[in-house]
C-alpha cells in the first residue's frame, strides 16, 4: 500500500527514497526529494530536500531549502533556508541565509551565510593532541 502521510514539505516532493532503501551516488532532482531511507553521496535539488525521521544522509547537498527531521552528516548549501526539526541530528557545515533550529536538535558544526563568508582559519603549527590518547613517535627519533 502506498504511503500517504509524507509530512512537512511533501507538496513539493518529486522523488522519494523510502525507508528500507539504500542509495549511494549522485542524485540531481528537478523539484524536491524526500529521504526516509539511507543516502550517501551528492544531492543536487532544485527545490526542497526533506529528510524524514528515519532518514540517514551522508552527503554534500546543494538545494533551495531543506527540512531535516532525521540524520544528516555533511555539507549543506541551501539558497533560502534550513530547518532542523526536533529530534534531528546534524553534523557538518551549513551555508544559508536562514537557519531554524528547534529545541531538542543535536547540532555539531558551523553555519555561515555563504561559503565566501566563512572565516579563513590559519593552520595550527602543532598537531592537535587528544587527552588520554597515546601519541605516535616519529620513526627517526631516538630516546
Amino acid at each position: 500500500m502506498a504511503r500517504t502521510d509524507l509530512g512537512e514539505g511533501a507538496a513539493s516532493v518529486a522523488s522519494i527514497i523510502a525507508e528500507g532503501c539504500v542509495f549511494n551516488g549522485t542524485i540531481n532532482v528537478n523539484g524536491g526529494i524526500r529521504i526516509d531511507g539511507q543516502f550517501d553521496g551528492k544531492l543536487i535539488v532544485s527545490e526542497t530536500l526533506v529528510i524524514g525521521k528515519t532518514g540517514k544522509v551522508r552527503a554534500e547537498v546543494e538545494t533551495k531549502q531543506a527540512t531535516i527531521a532525521g540524520n544528516l552528516n555533511g555539507e549543506v548549501n541551501a539558497k533560502e533556508g534550513v530547518k532542523l526539526q526536533t529530534g534531528s541530528r546534524f553534523e557538518g557545515n551549513i551555508y544559508t541565509k536562514n537557519l531554524v533550529i528547534e529545541e531538542g536538535v543535536y547540532f555539531d558544526g558551523g553555519c555561515w551565510r555563504s561559503r565566501e563568508n566563512r572565516p579563513k582559519q590559519a593552520p595550527s603549527a602543532a598537531p592537535r593532541v587528544e587527552p588520554g590518547v597515546p601519541q605516535a613517535k616519529p620513526a627517526n627519533v631516538t630516546p
